[in-house]
């Protein structure tokens, strides 16, 4: 052997010390920092390092909990369950990466989002933890463990190393995050009656408090954003308010929970609890249908979705009401099903049934009577927005079994309202939104089991419905009605759902409420209550447009706008040759989706949006014959808080093929600001002389680096593109 080579346990000792030095150094500069704490601002590169503590943190936190759990176990020099060399690594390895953790989260406690108080005390107990190993290990050959000094500091780190893991997982996960289950174990479960249940209390806010609370509460409010009380959610976090009826995408709360799983802006972020497909589609209805914190889960139609989630959670403890009648035949049930008209029991085991009706300009009125064969079978009947005349009334009222009844926004005047009162068991009636008259509502009052009546939107003066609402027999829901309270209307609906056209199309818009008036512009301006058009009959587009519209009546507010844009197509490609390939998490059909004449949502996540981040978007369209093109149209997408922006060059070419290529037209969009609506739709279109082009040529070249006013400052920004238009 040569006399100058070092036995194998001398390296391994060198490794130990170098280890140890590297420790000791960290520590130093750790508390280096910590002094001058206020005067440092840590880079943008740093920033990763901060985000890998909830990585680190887990190793030293078991093996410093592992050596004092051992050294509590030592009772005597001669002990063999002790073994110095193995210890004393195990202790270097905990002090070495409790130095690591340390030194990362002291990087991401600069970030905001944490609550003050909690933040401080686990900083600097992290800190305390990380000196204090090291102490520990430089003072090891003078406290063996059978020593009651190694006893006292084993146990102080063990509370030490708890305590800092609770700080810890409170600002993580949320407060008391490691007693919740022994308190929750510990309380009886409160049920509730599914007639008693509230749509935002027993539904929504369950579901917020299990995925959403962890990161946004007292203790912890990523984004600026907390969620425990009605008013903290209506408020909204630093990108603004959680919901807007009039994006496609209904606002941030429902846009990041559709993100992919892998996005960093999805939420729930990737690692926690994920709501489930029933959940999104829950908070989803609750925001389309108005976002209401008191709204009775029992109002609710039986074909909402929402009504059949609240079935599964709270079905268990639901009083199911027993009926004296006999089940429908099955046969005949089917029969009476049809695409307009659909007929379920309120469940497996009950001979109730309920009847919904679609398709207004498909109803007629022989769609009610055929339903005779049914009528000691069906409870509830739902005809809201249906074309119903008041003679149709007397064909109601042949189902004996009627204990629900929504008319809302049909055509009854109130004439043959009399004929309900042959519905002896009814109990719940609506009749908002139509045209019907005081004198014809009390006469309700002589049907003994009618206990609501809904009158919102009706022609009934406000004077009349405070003498309906002294009645003590029937109570009126007459809605927000007061001198001091003016609600704001539903926007419009624009019900083309088509948004490729192709030559004159006419656009039809309509409204719930009656004697709403809709005003629209079509050249890019907000329409007002005074100068935009009004809306009487179809519009007619036969180019690229923009359409705005909002409701406006006396006694109300003005609704919010809707926007939707209809872009033109002449001529469809032959085929399309994708040059640059798409990211694979957004690679829709490929080259298909670009002249496949569907507009996408304005929903990153939606499967139909060609992503580009790291290349340019470059694709070539293909023409069998010359076609005389004058215009390129790009329909792509903005999306400032997922990083989505329009591209900072485009350019259009075209020729006869590949080879004989010319640049036709060159776009630079206009970036976005701090100010800049965070989602919509984008149009660019590219004019040029008209000429016979077999083969165009689409470069699209994403930004390269998003400012420094956005949270991703610095980092690429993508291009999202749907539809390749040629005109």
């Amino acid at each position: 052997m040569n006399s100058k080579s070092k036995p194998s346990h001398q390296y391994f000792a060198d490794w130990k010390g170098i280890i140890y030095n590297l420790a000791f150094f960290l520590n130093g500069l750790l508390v280096f920092l910590l002094v001058f704490e206020e005067r440092l601002s840590i880079p943008f590169w740093m920033q990763s390092i901060g985000r890998m503590h909830p990585l680190v943190l887990h190793f030293p936190l078991v093996v410093l909990l592992l050596y004092s759990i051992w050294t509590l176990l030592v009772g005597k020099p001669e002990s063999t369950r002790w073994n110095s060399d193995l210890a004393d690594t195990l202790l270097l390895i905990g002090t070495f990466t409790a130095v690591i953790a340390a030194f990362s989260g002291f990087v991401l406690s600069k970030e905001e989002g944490y609550e003050a108080d909690t933040l401080f005390w686990h900083k600097w107990l992290g800190i305390v933890i990380s000196v204090a190993s090291i102490v520990w290990y430089s003072t090891g050959k003078y406290l063996p463990p059978w020593k009651i000094l190694s006893k006292i500091i084993a146990v102080s780190f063990i509370l030490l190393l708890l305590i800092g893991g609770h700080l810890g997982g409170n600002l993580t996960h949320g407060e008391d995050f490691l007693t919740a289950p022994l308190e929750l174990s510990s309380e009886p479960e409160n049920k509730i009656s599914f007639e008693e249940a509230k749509v935002y209390a027993d539904l929504v806010q369950p579901v917020l408090k299990q995925k959403c609370y962890a990161c946004h509460n007292a203790e912890k409010s990523k984004g600026d954003l907390q969620m425990q009380t009605k008013e903290l959610l209506t408020k909204g976090g630093k990108n603004g308010a959680l919901w807007d009826t009039t994006r496609a995408d209904l606002g941030l709360l429902l846009a990041r929970v559709h993100l992919p799983l892998d996005d960093k802006k999805h939420m729930p972020p990737r690692g926690k609890a994920q709501l489930t497909d029933e959940e999104i589609v829950l908070l989803a209805e609750w925001v389309k249908g108005g976002s209401s914190f008191e709204q009775m889960v029992s109002a609710i139609s039986p074909q909402n979705p929402v009504y059949n989630y609240a079935q599964n959670i709270l079905g268990g403890s639901r009083t199911e009401e027993s009926y004296d009648f006999s089940a429908a035949d099955p046969g005949k049930v089917k029969e009476l099903n049809t695409t307009y008209r659909l007929i379920k029991p309120y469940s497996a085991e009950s001979p109730a049934l309920f009847v919904n009706f679609y398709n207004r300009a498909a109803f007629k009125s022989s769609d009610i009577s055929d339903l005779a064969p049914l009528k000691d079978q069906i409870v509830a009947m739902d005809l809201s927005k249906m074309p119903v005349k008041d003679e149709d009334l007397k064909t109601i009222a042949q189902f004996p079994e009627l204990r629900k009844l929504l008319l809302t926004f049909t055509d009854i005047q109130g004439r043959s309202l009399s004929e309900l009162k042959k519905l002896t068991k009814l109990r719940e009636l609506s009749l908002s939104g139509t045209a019907i008259k005081l004198a014809q509502v009390k006469e309700l009052e002589s049907i003994p089991s009618l206990k609501k009546v809904f009158i919102w939107s009706t022609d009934i003066q406000q004077e009349e419905l405070a003498q309906l609402k002294k009645s003590r027999k029937i109570d009126f829901e007459t809605g927000f009605r007061s001198d001091t309270v003016v609600l704001a209307l539903n926007p419009p609906i624009i019900e083309n759902e088509e948004q490729i056209i192709s030559g004159n199309t006419p656009i039809k818009m309509k409204h719930q409420i009656p004697g709403t008036v809709i005003r629209y512009t079509i050249d890019g301006t907000e329409p007002d209550s005074i100068n935009a058009p009004v809306y009487d009959k179809p519009i007619l587009i036969s180019k690229n447009t923009d359409l705005k519209a909002k409701a406006f009546k006396k006694g109300w507010y003005g609704s919010k706008q809707v926007d939707k844009t209809f872009l033109k197509s002449t001529y469809r490609a032959d085929s399309v040759r994708l040059i640059t390939e798409p990211d694979a998490k957004y690679k829709a059909k490929g080259g298909k989706s670009l002249a496949d004449g569907v507009k996408s949502s304005a929903e990153p996540g939606s499967g139909s949006w060609l992503g580009y981040r790291e290349t340019d978007f470059q694709s070539y369209l293909l023409f069998k014959k010359p076609v005389k093109a004058s215009s390129v149209t790009l329909s792509m997408l903005r999306n400032v808080g997922g990083f989505i922006f329009p591209p900072v060059r485009i350019e259009v070419w075209g020729g006869s093929d590949e080879k004989s290529l010319k640049l036709l037209k060159t776009i630079t969009p206009q970036m976005p600001d701090k100010t800049t609506s965070n989602v919509d739709d984008l149009v660019f279109e590219a004019d040029f002389a008209p000429q016979e082009i077999s083969c165009i040529k689409v470069i699209a070249r994403p930004l390269a680096k998003l400012p420094a006013w956005h949270p991703g400052k610095g980092q690429k920004a993508w291009v999202f593109v749907d539809e390749v238009l040629v005109n």
